[in-house]
């Protein structure tokens, strides 16, 4: 089976290889490079679960946190968004 790179750097998975691994619009890869081959590891996302006491931790990080934020000016903001800061 050959693909073809096309003008964008892009190439198109075979649907055979596609239902194979049924993968989805916006599928995630692992792309390690060997010797002369490139290699494509389909990846999965999970969603994290923690338990109540990383929940907690997580809270309290929060909490500490949340009192060492200052507002930003606007001025600041112009600046973020022209590319300045």
């Amino acid at each position: 089976m050959t693909i073809t790179l096309t003008s964008k750097n892009q190439v198109t998975i075979p649907k055979k290889i596609v239902d194979r691994f049924h993968l989805k619009r916006g599928a995630i890869f692992d792309i390690k490079i060997e010797d002369n081959k490139i290699e494509l590891t389909p990846m999965e996302l999970v969603e994290r679960s923690y338990t109540e006491d990383e929940y907690k931790k997580l809270e309290e990080i929060y909490q500490q946190e949340k009192k060492t934020v200052q507002p930003m000016s606007k001025d600041l903001i112009k600046k973020l968004k022209k590319g300045m800061v």
